[in-house]
């Protein structure tokens, strides 16, 4: 797994979203690795739909920085689909459903807006699957959407580098961590550089406890609807994510306390109220799941290598839209590792550091 003679480029802590695409990068780049994670140690990215949503609903504008990371993304997890010859990266259109007439001349107005266009589509459902959903204000749709199964990824991920040898499967022990000017030691594997990737567990590192997490935490259910559904993901107040076979992923909450990872009756009957809104026909639960995110005061990602200890760098703060993120940045914070690039002001951890 590494030699006593040449340190590793990189130890990378963490195996949701942030830390399997920065591990896979990395990988790209022929940079030497290990990577610790203990599965059972859950990570809301096993949770997460994987959603990505080109548009930002309240407003109609498009999602932060969206032209540059939607490319990005769609072109790694259709990389990575050939290399691990699984499916996990689907195009889906969004169907938002319309709430009020307000909403769609709205709508009708931003679909023409140069930039939009190729998101918005311009033309109106009036009415969308009347037999099996709500939609008596009609809808309109969202072209460029779709998910990362990432539950799915991350597990076959698991798999790919526990057969190349670079996977140690415990929790990471932030006193077991020799930090050196130049690198760091974990229990004797070397590394020039650690990568902290842990989701919301790095309110627990010692070294990042100023990161300004807003930590929130999400429920999401699995359902078996008992009737004709479409195949696009459904928006109104919850999203109905199509996962073939009539199952649906409905998400997801916001709760900013109580932040554990177990799922509540609360969390069930919001999202039940919020979907029998949209559906007509009966449904099951099959699932019921929470997680917690790792949302950031400012809704930017927390990247950048620590103010005084140079070795030791983080990958963080993904938040909801980790998938669409994650592919960009990683490889952004990959050449500024290599002294390549300027770490981008709007994701630099330096943001928040009063030394």
């Amino acid at each position: 797994m590494h030699s006593k003679s040449s340190p590793l480029d990189f130890i990378i802590v963490g195996q949701g979203i942030a830390g399997t695409v920065m591990s896979q990068i990395l990988l790209e780049q022929e940079k030497k690795i290990v990577l610790i994670d203990d599965w059972n140690y859950s990570a809301s990215s096993k949770v997460s739909a994987g959603l990505y949503n080109p548009i930002v609903f309240k407003r109609l504008t498009k999602s932060w920085r969206v032209d540059e990371l939607l490319p990005f993304a769609e072109i790694f997890y259709k990389r990575l689909e050939q290399q691990l010859n699984e499916r996990f990266f689907f195009r889906k259109e969004i169907i938002k459903l319309f709430s009020e007439e307000n909403e769609k001349i709205f709508w009708l107005k931003k679909a023409k807006e140069e930039g939009l266009k190729e998101y918005l589509a311009e033309a109106i459902e009036e009415v969308f699957f009347p037999e099996s959903l709500n939609s008596p204000l009609g809808a309109g749709n969202v072209r460029k959407a779709g998910y990362v199964d990432v539950k799915k990824m991350l597990s076959i991920y698991r798999e790919f580098l526990r057969k190349q040898n670079i996977l140690v499967e415990e929790k990471f022990n932030y006193s077991d961590l020799l930090i050196q000017p130049d690198q760091i030691e974990y229990k004797g594997i070397r590394a020039k550089k650690i990568i902290f990737c842990e989701g919301f567990r790095a309110t627990e590192n010692p070294w990042f406890q100023w990161l300004p997490f807003k930590l929130s935490k999400g429920e999401i259910l699995t359902i078996k609807v008992e009737g004709p559904c479409p195949d696009q993901v459904i928006n109104k107040g919850v999203f109905l994510l199509p996962l073939g076979n009539n199952l649906y992923k409905v998400g997801s909450t916001y709760h900013w306390e109580d932040l554990n990872e177990q799922p509540t009756e609360k969390g069930k009957i919001e999202l039940c109220e919020k979907l029998e809104r949209i559906l007509k026909i009966p449904y099951q639960i099959i699932a019921h799941e929470a997680g917690i995110r790792p949302t950031v005061s400012d809704r930017r990602p927390l990247i950048g290598i620590h103010p005084q200890h140079p070795a030791i760098t983080v990958f963080n703060g993904m938040g909801t839209k980790g998938a669409m993120l994650a592919p960009y940045f990683a490889a952004h914070f990959s050449l500024v590792l290599e002294g390549k690039e300027t770490l981008n002001k709007e994701v630099t951890i330096l943001r928040f550091w009063n030394g």
